[in-house]
């Protein structure tokens, strides 16, 4: 536990590592620094290995829709982990008269966000009764709609502004005054109230019907918000949205002024529908943002119309499928798209075949020693609508991995700033990887060769890298080096160098 403690205290101050110039080439400085291979970022070339895409596993129900008002249409679930809990907040939809159902935000309590409970918490009335989760009611604003919650843990930050939300609607139908994101904070995540600064919605020119993420960025010390609109927006028009759901980015300093939101690119990925996000950095790299939006495809079906009555989904939802997409970010306005495939599947169950089902949750937080959860809806529009928890390896979002033969990665120049080289790695019993150190002009450094690099074989998070005769990466400290990755039969998820 307290190794565990030591990095997530490590990772959670982090800024991104800033570049340096030395002789021709551009080094990035790693101090107290992780890296994923999530994207092509720091690998210069490499041979006969291969990018692998993380396999998300069930680990049951986190919530199931029990409670009257929370209802079929239970989504957009935002989880955060303050000091002393795990909080999900989300929408519940209930039902008022007749099948008239109005929103409301649903507040849910873990400990080790495994266990949870929907705490009573007579806030307000619900269907007769105070003993209920819910957290706020039907309001002007519509913020029910879209609740999303930030936990905003930097020092300066007024106790009665620790927890940040967003939320609002931008329909037609609703007057201009009461039309888009409008912000709100509190003391304790559980009472809220409108920012005193909040004078007017903001964005309320984009269709904003859809989880719309707020969080902090530490390498660009600025709050985002992650907005959806449309891809063939034009500026000017009176209502945007056109074209493909995509994403948009605006940032602010302060909470309070926002700059005009900027579309996001995908580096020449083709377009898909995108209804969500879910972009927050990775609490064990701040520096790398990992998205996880819900995609659309508006053309098929995988049941039939007797199907999708017999499993009692809503007739709303019944004309398209959807799925979850593996997505990441450096900052400012690309995403990287390395893997196209999907990243959460329906499956077998025909409840997770609606429309707007397998949407993730905001939020991907440690679980345990190994592992890492993040939380997903299934069975949207329908009665037995639920967030499922689902887990992967820590860093597990995607790997360097090689087959039976040996494969070889060399990194982009780096300069060390720390004192120890640690990797997070799987091997078969016949695998092994072995990490060599070169100079910036690739020959191997006398003492970190290929000859004196140690066979690391088994299964670890973090496992230091050593040399023969006790070398130590320590001893190259404020060097340029490149780091050389040899891996048979191995799957290598991230290189941490640390103090």
């Amino acid at each position: 536990m307290k190794v565990r403690c030591f990095y997530l205290c490590i990772a959670m101050n982090l800024l991104n590592s800033p570049l340096i110039a030395q002789g021709d080439s551009v080094a990035v400085i790693f101090k107290n620094r992780r890296e994923l291979f999530v994207d092509d970022y720091i690998i210069a070339n490499r041979t006969n290995t291969y990018y692998k895409l993380g396999i998300p596993r069930s680990a049951g129900v986190a919530i199931s829709a029990d409670k009257p008002w929370e209802g079929k249409f239970l989504t957009y679930a935002s989880v955060i982990k303050d000091d002393s809990l795990y909080r999900m907040y989300y929408r519940g939809s209930n039902e008022i008269k007749d099948g008239l159902t109005e929103a409301v935000t649903c507040y849910a309590e873990s400990e080790d966000g495994i266990h949870w409970i929907k705490p009573n918490l007579s806030i307000y009335q619900i269907n007769g009764t105070c003993n209920n989760n819910v957290i706020m009611v039907k309001n002007p604003q519509k913020s029910t709609e879209n609740f999303m919650v930030l936990y905003d843990r930097r020092k300066d930050i007024p106790e009665e502004e620790r927890y940040k939300a967003i939320g609002g609607h931008t329909a037609n139908a609703f007057p201009k005054a009461h039309q888009g994101t409008f912000r709100y904070v509190s003391a304790d995540g559980i009472h809220w109230k409108r920012f005193d600064k909040d004078t007017t919605g903001l964005f309320n020119q984009y269709p904003m019907d859809s989880h719309n993420i707020l969080t902090w960025l530490p390498s660009e010390q600025s709050y985002a918000v992650y907005l959806r609109v449309g891809s063939e927006d034009r500026t000017g028009d009176k209502r945007l949205g056109k074209g493909f759901r995509t994403i948009a980015k605006s940032v602010s300093k302060d909470f309070i002024h926002w700059s005009e939101p900027q579309k996001m690119s995908f580096g020449g990925a083709e377009m898909q529908h995108l209804y969500t996000n879910a972009t927050q950095p990775y609490f064990r790299a701040p520096h790398i943002l990992i998205a996880m939006p819900m995609r659309i495809n508006l053309n098929k079906q995988a049941l039939s119309k007797a199907e999708l009555v017999a499993n009692d989904i809503d007739a709303s939802q019944q004309a398209h499928i959807s799925d979850a997409v593996l997505m990441t970010s450096r900052g400012g306005y690309t995403y990287g798209r390395m893997y196209m495939e999907s990243f959460v599947r329906p499956g077998s169950n025909p409840m997770n075949w609606g429309g707007r089902s397998n949407m993730p949750a905001s939020g991907v937080y440690q679980t345990s020693d190994r592992e890492m959860s993040f939380y997903i809806t299934r069975g949207y529009g329908s009665p037995d609508v639920y967030i499922e928890r689902m887990t992967l390896r820590l860093d597990g979002f995607s790997s360097l991995s090689a087959g039976y033969k040996i494969g070889e990665a060399i990194t982009k120049p780096l300069v060390v700033s720390s004192d120890s080289l640690f990797i997070n790695f799987a091997t078969s019993a016949f695998g092994f990887i072995k990490v060599v150190l070169l100079d910036d002009a690739g020959n191997e450094i006398n003492g970190f060769g290929k000859g004196d690099a140690v066979e690391l074989i088994g299964d670890a998070i973090d496992k230091a890298v050593v040399w023969k005769k006790g070398r130590l990466i320590s001893e190259l400290k404020g060097k340029k080096i490149r780091l050389k990755f040899i891996l048979k039969d191995a799957d290598l998820y991230s290189f941490f160098i640390a103090d």
